[in-house]
């Protein structure tokens, strides 16, 4: 039998009804008795914290992993309840974060509470569960249907069921007919897990509009960020001094500064490709660094765990986040 922890941080799954709206405060061992029976698994449920995943920050994901870092060798698996709203964050975080964990992580929750009828919850914490006993290494998001890898979760919808996509690859797995279906062969890790919990979240996320100041990436630099992912155009360019505001000076100054400026692009799929376009290509002369297919939600923990270890965006000989 497979001992599987489920770690319970609130969200829509575990709210009732409160004097202002829904709130989470089903307790973790009450949501817990929403598990599928299962004979080949036995379920514990630890509840780290009771928050509507919008007042989630950077030091709950570090909470969370430590938690599972803590209790990896005595449980096979785990499941972490979560907000639907930064589950994506706190996927990509968490899958940097359990460097080559060698056990599953899942992430889930719901559009609807688990005590609201016609909810999605029992449906999520039954992939979630076949997920956790499956053996098969990594973090995920179980959701709508799908298990998806951490890093490359996004929700799309904000009712819909089928809330999150896989961005840049397809779907872990699918689940119908009471089980899983896998993609791909998954890869047990070569390496040995490494806690990677220092995180530096002088990190800022800027997204551009059209004729949007040059001044606030400035802004950003004088405020002490140490890192900002840029949210660009199409193929993730910038307004050049083709354009009234153009942001190559300060691309410029914040190279001067030292701080690194990831690009990544607004689009949801196809990733950035600097080199194409002219303004793509001027950024990159000047200093920005593409985030290739990442999403933001990736590329914003990434950045935090590499000031934190390393005090810098470090980058293996090329000007692209592998």
């Amino acid at each position: 039998m497979k001992n599987i922890c489920m770690l319970a941080t609130g969200g829509t799954i575990a709210c009732r009804k409160g004097a202002d709206g829904m709130r989470p405060s089903i307790a973790g061992q009450a949501l817990a008795a929403h598990l599928p029976a299962m004979h080949e698994a036995a379920f514990d449920a630890v509840e780290l914290f009771a928050l509507d995943s919008s007042n989630l920050a950077p030091h709950h994901w570090q909470e969370m992993a430590r938690a599972v870092a803590a209790r990896r060798e005595a449980y096979d698996g785990f499941i972490v309840t979560h907000g639907t709203d930064t589950m994506a964050y706190t996927a990509a975080a968490l899958s940097i974060m359990l460097a080559h964990i060698d056990v599953p992580v899942v992430l889930t929750g719901s559009q609807l509470s688990v005590e609201e009828v016609g909810s999605d919850a029992q449906q999520n914490l039954q992939i979630a569960a076949h997920a956790a006993v499956s053996g098969r290494a990594g973090v995920f998001v179980a959701f709508g249907g799908q298990l998806i890898e951490g890093a490359r979760a996004r929700k799309l919808c904000t009712e819909q069921f089928a809330a999150f996509a896989s961005i840049g690859a397809p779907a872990a797995a699918l689940f119908h007919g009471g089980r899983l279906h896998w993609q791909k062969e998954w890869a047990v890790p070569k390496e040995p897990f490494h806690l990677r919990d220092a995180l530096d979240t002088r990190v800022a996320v800027l997204k551009l509009v059209p004729g949007a100041s040059a001044e606030l990436l400035r802004a950003l630099v004088n405020t002490g960020y140490r890192a900002v992912i840029l949210e660009g155009f199409g193929a993730g360019g910038v307004p050049t001094d083709a354009a009234e505001e153009s942001f190559i000076a300060a691309l410029d100054y914040a190279r001067s500064q030292g701080v690194a400026v990831i690009a990544t692009t607004q689009c949801v799929y196809d990733g950035v490709h600097l080199s194409r376009y002219e303004n793509g290509v001027l950024a990159l002369r000047h200093g920005a660094v593409s985030g290739g297919a990442h999403t933001t939600e990736y590329l914003y923990a990434w950045a935090m765990a590499e000031l934190g270890e390393q005090g810098c965006v470090r980058l293996s000989g090329t000007s692209e986040i592998a």
